[in-house]
């Protein structure tokens, strides 16, 4: 179903002549449209490889009717990028990107600069390509950022650098007044710095992006519970462990509110609070551990500090996020995902210390 992308982007060229003369049989721009709202449909809903078939479909429709130096166009490409990315395909979400990009600049060419905000749009989703490419990178130290990673990430913040620029430009109306595309930037940038381990730079941009969001879209909007989830990671990694499960929390019935249970990115709130409560466990079994050394009579079963680790009220709470995660991911991602394949490795670890 890539055809017609492949075929239509890969070096945009002038608008046909008569761009309706090739039109499929009963297909118009209204079928386009209505491929492009079902994708979006399918998008919120979290049938990422649905919503990527439909607008497909859309794109297909819309190279005939408008050739290939159309917004339109660039918009449903973008929007196929942002499929691939939900996916975990990060080298087809780039390729997908870039192809936008291609039509964005086709038309500047043309001298039509109208849509430097959707051209920016497409850039911040690039940026969220490398974003994602240096999150899922192995980790070589917890103490020592590995040097692709820094690469990467020094990359996507670049990329939000640009859009941001023009964000502020196009359209900031009041000087330093709320603006959603800013406060998506922040957060993005926030993103950038929690995979860095610059863990209080990410809570800053995190807390600009939180204030612009809800002054625009309230409390409740779904947008604001990523934010407060990524929060979240940001307080887990200074080790402020029952801070960040409150933001998980709060953050978890935001986003169960308008997506339900049963959705991939909902899964990703379960997984971050399945590691919450996983560290949680493990400082108290440190600490009842430390206790025991001074209890002659216990000292021989300080050789299942692995086991503690894993018991009690914490360990019960990770098991339940754990596999309603792995469960969400295991149905709704590819088996490629590399949110499965972590969440697989988390359940294995977790039956065998169930053995020990």
């Amino acid at each position: 179903y890539m055809y017609q992308l492949a075929y239509g982007n890969v070096a945009p060229s002038p608008p046909p002549p008569a761009p309706r003369r090739n039109m499929p049989p009963g297909q118009t721009l209204d079928d386009a449209t209505a491929y492009g709202e079902k994708g979006t449909m399918y998008m919120r809903r979290g049938d990422y490889m649905e919503a990527l078939r439909t607008y497909d479909s859309c794109l297909r429709i819309q190279l005939v009717a408008l050739g290939d130096r159309h917004p339109m166009v660039a918009q449903t490409i973008d929007l196929m990028g942002v499929a691939f990315l939900r996916l975990g395909k990060v080298r087809e979400a780039s390729e997908t990107f870039e192809k936008a990009l291609l039509v964005y600049e086709a038309m500047r060419v043309d001298g039509n600069t109208a849509y430097s905000v959707d051209w920016a749009l497409t850039v911040m989703h690039i940026g969220q390509a490398l974003e994602l490419e240096a999150e899922n990178h192995p980790k070589v130290s917890a103490y020592k950022i590995d040097g692709e990673v820094d690469s990467l990430t020094n990359k996507a913040y670049q990329y939000y650098q640009e859009a941001l620029e023009v964000f502020q430009v196009e359209e900031r109306d009041v000087p330093d007044g709320a603006d959603l595309d800013i406060a998506n930037i922040m957060h993005c940038m926030g993103n950038v710095h929690n995979i860095r381990g610059e863990y209080m730079q990410a809570l800053r941009k995190y807390k600009l992006a939180l204030k612009d969001k809800i002054e625009l879209l309230g409390e409740k909007d779904v947008s604001v519970g990523w934010t407060k989830c990524n929060i979240g990671n940001s307080l887990r990694g200074i080790g402020k462990i029952d801070e960040a499960i409150k933001w998980y929390t709060e953050a978890l019935e935001t986003v169960t509110r308008h997506l339900g249970t049963h959705h991939p990115e909902v899964a990703h709130v379960h997984w971050n609070l399945a590691l919450a409560h996983q560290n949680k466990g493990e400082t108290e079994a440190d600490r009842r551990a430390s206790s025991w050394r001074n209890v002659w009579f216990l000292r021989p079963f300080l050789g299942s500090a692995r086991r503690l680790g894993h018991e009690g009220y914490e360990f019960q709470r990770m098991e339940k996020h754990l596999r309603h995660a792995f469960d969400v991911f295991e149905k709704r991602l590819g088996d490629d995902h590399m949110s499965l394949e972590r969440a697989k490795e988390a359940i294995i670890a977790l039956e065998q210390l169930k053995r020990d």
